[in-house]
């Protein structure tokens, strides 16, 4: 192996390092938006569960518990936003890894021809070192 087979088998294992990155960047944000989706189902839980108490309250405990809804639902949007941020960063991830993925083939691909157009120059440099054959 030597040449142009060496130079794409290298680009190869580079690119394979680069796919190891991607996917390690692509599932640390699918963790944080599967963080942030069980957020938003805890909030909306929290808010569903706002003003179920019966009977007789004070004034301050119905402001207090509208502002505590006030901030549930910003907070949810807040929560639903990043939500949506990260699933289009993990649409560009997957991208990005395909992409890379793609280059990864195309270059091994290449190094394999390469090799084998090498192999087959040293056999015909070797066939044409040796002497004819007497008959």
């Amino acid at each position: 192996m030597s040449g142009s087979s060496r130079t794409l088998g290298l680009m190869a294992l580079k690119e394979k390092a680069r796919i190891a990155g991607t996917l390690a960047d692509l599932r640390t944000v699918v963790a944080q938006k599967a963080e942030a989706e069980r957020m938003v189902e805890r909030l909306r839980e929290a808010l569903a569960k706002q003003g179920q108490v019966q009977g007789v309250r004070l004034a301050t405990e119905i402001a207090a518990e509208r502002n505590m809804a006030k901030q549930l639902l910003s907070e949810t949007e807040r929560q639903q936003g990043r939500q949506a941020a990260l699933a289009a960063r993990m649409t560009e991830e997957q991208e990005r890894l395909a992409r890379q993925e793609h280059r990864h083939q195309t270059l091994t691909d290449k190094a394999k021809v390469a090799r084998k157009s090498e192999v087959e120059e040293r056999l015909a440099l070797r066939d044409a070192a040796m002497p004819a054959r007497r008959r």
